[in-house]
């Protein structure tokens, strides 16, 4: 954990230090998961401690979604694949455990291990340094007090072959705890994304995300001009690995690339020499951090530093400032969450992309990072002004791109529909170009309820005081499906809830969790558990109209092809087309919505009453039986 010494300290101290966010708090204190005595705006130092180890002790709150407080003993072999290579690792971590000593002594004392085992160490290296490695290491260690006699000992039994692999980046990460590592919100590129990246030998190269250099080691050649090679990150230790890491690479004691601690998130000019801070560079390639943690005075600063991107999201800060970063006909190359295409808290970013005119290509890479739930892109962008401005999507079974240009396809918030085919842009183009509203400031929306803690409030059976809950899962098109669970409604129990009045009239519900479209209209005023959600449409349109058009395959085809999502977000519903019907085309859909199970056929009888209110062709309708 970060430690803070001073007098007073307040819950923004607690976020620091528990690297949780405030609402977590507010949560643990409304649930009682923090007892009321600590329920204070400013803390003693002796009352923040317990506090401190209170949360550290508790069982309680080791079990829930933080993981903040606990380390983990897990290993992390990165790109470590053979079996003799991950037992030298599990042997090296667990040395480090037996030795009982802090995390940078044990990466020096390995460091020194590969470095001797290289043959890029002098036996008296330390005692008549000459090289540039020499210094490095015996300033490393003057720095951070470290004993080079006793750190030449610790793993002196271990002979660590070079093989690129940044086996020191893996140690340093295995030794870490999860808090250290969830903050920066990092993880290893695999080998195989990095294979069929060229690099021309007399380009200026820069990672602005670099940690332990691992993307480096796999883009780099060894006769590339190491003065040409920029490095930055805000992790001192994970730069020094970086150092080692190309001194390895380059098998030379002597290089001289330009490793620098520097924040590309919150931009210290400072940091940098004057030479680096002028510097444009050809390439630019990282994977940033996705989902960084900032305290609440993090955000505002952030919020207040990049006015038109109005995000703190860690790697759309980093896109920004690294194009500034750009030489003419340079190359950007990152690697991103897929969400970076359609998510809302992003669609600045790709705003200030489309207005900027550069070309991009953009390589679909599911799910290749271990570890990570999100799907992943490779997002490549060049400085260079074209007209008119195009995105190449490539997939991987696909030899021939989807071409989409900034002139002909632009929907809501920028979004870039990268899993549409160049005939599905048409259809889409088709379909938004008809007449239409859309619920976007024309409508309410509101989660399901939050408890805390389902298994203290939600009865299987129910009760005198108790009334129906409803899951996301027992929602279906047009009906909701018998309740499991019960609940004696008190808000003031409860994580979150929504106004009462939202749930009480009349309403669409929709499941939360889901890969297309499914929602019921309700006019009993059931209760909701959060993975259903509402909304309640303002506009003069019926909702009987609204449920029939999103329960209807078209409305999955848009979902599915415009954000390729599990989660059905509000800014995709309030994305979607209302068209503009008459009299008849609204009953014809309400008779429909009231009639839909007694006949076998509705579901059919929807389809195609959607199709023809946007007159698609045969060819069209195929398009979308077929997805």
């Amino acid at each position: 954990m970060d430690q803070i010494d001073k007098k007073f300290y307040t819950k923004e101290d607690l976020q620091t230090v528990l690297n949780i966010s405030e609402a977590t708090i507010n949560n643990w204190f409304k649930t009682g998961l923090i007892p009321g005595t600590w329920k204070k705006k400013v803390f003693s130092k002796r009352e923040f401690s317990d506090l401190i180890n209170y949360l550290s002790s508790s069982t309680k709150l080791k079990g829930r979604a933080n993981r903040s407080l606990a380390d983990s003993n897990s290993i992390c072999y990165l790109g470590i694949t053979s079996k003799e290579r991950r037992s030298l690792l599990n042997d090296a971590v667990q040395n480090y455990r037996n030795l009982a000593i802090e995390v940078e002594e044990g990466v020096f004392s390995l460091a020194l291990a590969a470095l001797r085992s290289a043959g890029l160490l002098a036996e008296t290296w330390f005692k008549r340094p000459k090289s540039k490695l020499d210094f490095f290491l015996i300033s490393w260690a003057k720095e951070k007090q470290i004993n080079i006699t006793k750190a030449l000992k610790y793993f002196e039994d271990f002979y660590i072959p070079n093989l690129n692999d940044d086996f020191m980046g893996a140690f340093y990460q295995s030794v870490q705890s999860v808090a250290a590592k969830s903050k920066r919100g990092s993880f290893y590129t695999p080998a195989s994304l990095l294979q069929d990246i060229q690099l021309p030998l007399d380009k200026k190269i820069l990672d602005p995300c670099c940690g332990s250099g691992s993307i480096l080691l796999q883009v780099l050649n060894p006769d590339h001009d190491s003065k040409q090679i920029f490095a930055w990150d805000i992790d001192a230790t994970a730069l020094k690995i970086c150092r080692v890491n190309l001194t390895l690479f380059f098998k030379d004691p002597n290089i001289t690339p330009h490793i620098e601690l520097y924040d590309s998130i919150f931009a210290n000019k400072t940091t940098l020499t004057k030479e680096t801070e002028q510097t444009k560079f050809d390439y630019i390639i990282t994977n940033p951090p996705w989902g960084s943690k900032f305290n609440a005075k993090q955000k505002r600063v952030l919020l207040q530093k990049y006015p038109e991107l109005g995000t703190y999201e860690s790697f759309s800060i980093v896109l920004f400032n690294s194009l500034r970063k750009l030489a003419p006909n340079g190359l950007l190359i990152f690697f991103l969450p897929h969400s970076f295409l359609n998510v809302t808290s992003h669609a600045n970013i790709r705003k200030y992309l489309a207005k900027k005119g550069l070309p991009m290509k953009i390589i679909l890479l599911g799910n290749s990072f271990q570890g990570v739930m999100s799907e992943a892109i490779r997002l490549e962008i060049k400085n260079t002004k074209v007209s008119p401005p195009e995105i190449k999507i490539f997939r991987s079974h696909e030899q021939q791109p989807t071409v989409i240009s900034n002139n002909t396809f632009q929907v809501k918030n920028f979004i870039i529909p990268a899993t549409a085919s160049n005939v599905d842009l048409d259809l889409m183009n088709k379909i938004y170009s008809c007449k239409h509203l859309l619920l976007e400031n024309n409508a309410k929306f509101a989660l399901g309820i939050v408890t805390g803690n389902n298994k203290q409030h939600l009865l299987s059976r129910p009760t005198p005081n108790s009334e129906p809950i409803y899951r996301g899962k027992d929602i279906d098109h047009f009906k909701f499906l018998n309740p499991v669970f019960y609940l004696e409604f008190n808000p003031d129990k409860y994580q979150q809830v929504a106004p009462l009045e939202l749930y009480r009239q009349p309403k669409i519900v929709y499941r939360f969790i889901a890969d297309k479209l499914v929602c019921a209209l309700d006019k009993q005023g059931r209760l909701l558990l959060n993975s259903a959600n509402l909304f309640i449409p303002t506009l003069d349109y019926p909702l009987e109209t609204i449920v029939s058009l999103f329960n209807s395959k078209l409305y999955t085809y848009l979902y599915r092809k415009m954000y390729y999502s599990k989660k059905v977000l509000r800014n995709h519903l309030e994305s979607l087309p209302l068209p503009l019907l008459n009299s008849k085309q609204h009953a014809l859909l309400k008779e429909i919505h009231d009639n839909f199970y007694i006949y076998k056929d509705s579901q059919e009888s929807l389809n195609h009453a959607v199709y023809s209110f946007f007159d698609l062709t045969v060819q069209e309708i195929r398009l979308i039986e077929d997805l």
